[in-house]
């Protein structure tokens, strides 16, 4: 089915409830969109196209509303292939259509798909006229590869905004946010800008810095993933600034491992003595927890906690997965607390120590090493590890 956003503007993508998990990583349970827009104008331009899987159906959308040969540009905002797996779908019905991307994008379309068609390479604010629609084209690099535009039509001050601004979550015939209940989208852009994005917060805070001092009015924000803003397009763009911006928030997040629950009383016992001194606290386990929710939750707290129990001598593999997580993302959070627990040799709280020392995070002590049961003295030190966490966040 297609959607007209605005006369001449058109939604044409399609809902995944296939799909597990986004990026073979990331879980969703609502599913996700692949949006894709087509502009009829006396020319025609498609911008995006969708997953390989779902091109039949996304190209009997565009047929309902124009004979594919008859596109005139395609426009492809990213090259990951969420975005672009069906462009030798389209490549083949549309030979006389013209790719438009930016110069970085072009070495990696040939990579990728090598279709046989024309290219045209956008610079940075270029315009591109279609009649009574200008297109211009804003560089938006490493939001969040390095090839990535935006596009935005000036006459209808439509944005069509790539990655930002996106979330998890098929639309089901409800496209706008105006049809929804954007609790369920803030709830699921926030996992989505923490689980894709947390490397690139700084990308996003100079996007918005950059599309401010442009000075271009925005009606319709229209993203790659997730609901099309029209009724308030600035709401989506608040709460990305929010979760981006370099000031963390004033909450402790604990994450840990447990084999046989000697480090889980710990974490409790850290976890109430931190809730007594008027903490806010959120907790996860590593073996039970969605990992995008454990980063959802860690990478703006002010103090992150890490414990862990010795395995092999190493961090309990599930925590050691965490902390690459922290360490790939570049997580802003600097502060970290560590405890752990050990049956003989011990290591596993030594071996974070050095990896987060590496990462150049400051290390709060004491750090809690227990074997097995935590004696009078270590229950202790849990309550000072407590006082310390409260006094850097209050």
């Amino acid at each position: 089915m297609h959607r007209e956003i605005t006369k001449g503007i058109y939604f044409i993508g399609v809902d995944d409830h296939h799909t597990e998990l986004f990026e073979n990583l990331w879980s969703i349970p609502f599913g996700v969109s692949y949006n894709s827009y087509l502009i009829v104008d006396e020319k025609i331009a498609l911008v995006e196209t969708v997953k390989g899987p779902w091109s039949e159906e996304w190209l009997n959308n565009i047929r309902e509303l124009v004979d594919p040969e008859k596109i005139d540009y395609i426009i492809l905002n990213h090259m990951e292939p969420d975005h672009t797996s069906s462009l030798p779908d389209i490549a083949a019905l549309a030979p006389n259509a013209t790719l438009v991307y930016t110069p970085k994008a072009a070495p990696m379309q040939k990579s990728f798909y090598d279709v046989p068609l024309q290219e045209k390479l956008v610079e940075d604010l270029e315009e591109l006229k279609l009649g009574s629609k200008t297109l211009k084209f804003v560089h938006a690099p490493f939001l969040h590869w390095p090839e990535t535009m935006m596009t935005y039509v000036v006459e209808d001050e439509v944005l069509l905004s790539c990655d930002a601004f996106g979330s998890f979550g098929a639309l089901n015939g409800k496209h706008f946010d105006d049809e929804i209940d954007l609790r369920l989208i803030e709830f699921e852009s926030r996992r989505y800008v923490s689980a894709i994005i947390t490397s690139y917060f700084k990308f996003v805070q100079r996007a918005l810095a950059k599309v401010k001092e442009l000075g271009i009015g925005i009606k319709v924000i229209a993203p790659s993933h997730g609901p099309i803003y029209r009724s308030d397009p600035m709401w989506i763009v608040g709460k990305y600034d929010e979760w981006t911006r370099p000031e963390l928030e004033k909450y402790c997040t604990i994450v840990f491992g447990t084999m046989y629950g000697y480090s889980y009383r710990i974490a409790m016992k850290l976890k109430k003595a931190l809730l007594d001194l008027g903490v806010v606290v959120k907790l996860h386990n590593v073996s039970y927890s969605d990992m995008s929710m454990i980063i959802t939750d860690s990478v703006r707290a002010s103090v992150l906690v890490v414990g862990t129990p010795t395995y092999d001598a190493y961090p309990y593999p599930k925590v050691w997965g965490f902390v690459n997580e922290v360490q790939g993302k570049r997580f802003p959070v600097n502060t970290i607390a560590l405890f752990g627990t050990y049956g003989w040799g011990g290591g596993g709280v030594k071996r974070l120590q050095k990896i987060f020392s590496d990462m150049k995070k400051e290390i709060l002590e004491p750090v809690i090493r227990v074997k097995a049961r935590a004696s009078e003295e270590e229950n202790e030190q849990i309550k000072e590890l407590a006082k310390i966490i409260a006094d850097r966040i209050n």
